[in-house]
C-alpha cells in the first residue's frame, strides 16, 4: 500500500508541531521565526560549547557520568556491606 500525499503532509506537520512545541519549551522561543518548514529538516537543538562538552572538550556526557557515578556507588556498597544490589 502507498502512502497517499495528505498522509505525508500529515506526518509532516506532525513532526513541525512536535519540534515546535519543544523548541519552545526548552527555549522559550521559536527557534526557527516565521518559517516553519525548517522545522522538518531536521535537528533543531543547540551547537554551543556548554550542550555539546562532548564533543568539544572531550569530556563523557551527562549521561555517562551519571551511569559512572552509579557504578562507583555500587562499587563502594559492595566493599562496605557485601552484597551487589542490581
Amino acid at each position: 500500500m502507498e502512502r497517499t500525499r495528505a498522509y505525508r503532509r500529515f506526518q509532516r506537520r506532525r513532526n513541525i508541531r512536535r519540534k515546535k512545541a519543544l523548541s519552545h519549551r526548552i527555549y522559550g522561543m521559536d527557534w526557527f521565526q516565521g518559517v516553519d518548514g525548517k522545522y522538518s529538516k531536521g535537528h533543531i537543538g543547540c551547537g554551543c560549547g556548554l550542550c555539546k562538552m562532548t564533543r568539544r572538550f572531550r569530556r563523557p556526557s551527562w549521561a555517562d557520568e551519571r551511569k559512572t557515578m552509579k557504578y562507583l556507588r555500587d562499587i563502594v556498597d559492595f566493599w562496605k556491606e557485601g552484597d551487589w544490589d542490581l
